[in-house]
């Protein structure tokens, strides 16, 4: 079975932090970049993972599977 994924493409992040405020054990802004990106860490997509994804304005987040 395919393990599903958060990716974020910084490309379309604006690092608005709605994705870190729904699901903190996923993501983080990027000290730098000051965008989101995924932690090392991450859970298995969950719940509020899938929440994040619909609550990005721009779309930068998507659910893969890998």
């Amino acid at each position: 079975m395919p393990n599903k994924t958060a990716k974020v493409d910084p490309d379309k992040c604006i690092g608005c932090n709605t994705c870190p405020l729904v699901d903190p054990d996923t993501f983080e802004l990027d000290n730098d970049t000051f965008k989101a990106i995924v932690k090392a860490t991450a859970p298995p997509v969950n719940e509020k993972t899938e929440t994040a994804v619909v609550s990005c304005p721009t779309g930068a987040i998507s659910i893969v599977e890998e």
